[in-house]
């Protein structure tokens, strides 16, 4: 089975596991994002990103241009507390 196909199978496993009602919100919400033509405007395997400064966990500011001066980068986008 390929990566694709179990990212799929997996997929198909937790909706099962979403109530009705808020599977209808998801599904709403990447409707929206995709009529808004959200997809075609994001970052796409490959693609560079643009330099940023953000806040480390820590606090401190870190530049990506920066970290990428000493090696390759590894970028963790985390939601927060739910």
């Amino acid at each position: 089975m390929s990566f694709k196909e179990e990212l799929d199978t997996l997929r198909q496993q937790r909706r099962s596991q979403i109530p009705p009602e808020h599977l209808a919100v998801i599904d709403g919400a990447i409707e929206e994002l995709t009529r808004l033509g959200i997809t075609q405007q994001c970052l796409k395997v490959g693609d560079l990103a643009p330099d940023f400064e953000l806040l480390n966990a820590g606090g401190k500011p870190v530049k990506l241009s920066e970290l990428l001066n000493r090696g390759p980068v590894v970028l963790n986008f985390y939601r927060g507390g739910w």
